[in-house]
């Protein structure tokens, strides 16, 4: 599920950008998990270590409790076995800013 959001949210334009479609999205997300697995440095991993790698992380989704006006993306990863955890709280907005 982690990386199916992940490709969604990449392959938005947003509100008023262009969308760029979801093979850049799941790139995006396949990088982004290979990254946090620490498998980026020969690219692209095999897809077999990559799976695994990314099951042994823990993984949520979470609320800030704010009422979204456009698409939005909160989500955790944990990395017991070294010690390391990210948060990345991402959205958009329907509503112009200014």
């Amino acid at each position: 599920e982690a990386l199916a959001l992940m490709a969604w949210a990449g392959a938005s334009g947003g509100a008023y950008g262009r969308r760029r479609g979801m093979a850049r999205g799941r790139f995006e997300a396949w990088w982004c998990a290979a990254a946090l697995a620490g498998l980026d440095s020969d690219w692209p991993p095999a897809v077999d270590e990559l799976g695994e790698a990314i099951h042994e992380l823990g993984w949520w989704r979470f609320d800030d409790g704010t009422a979204p006006s456009g698409w939005h993306l909160q989500m955790a990863v944990e990395d017991p076995l070294d010690g390391l955890a990210w948060a990345l709280s991402a959205g958009d907005s329907a509503a112009p800013i200014g």
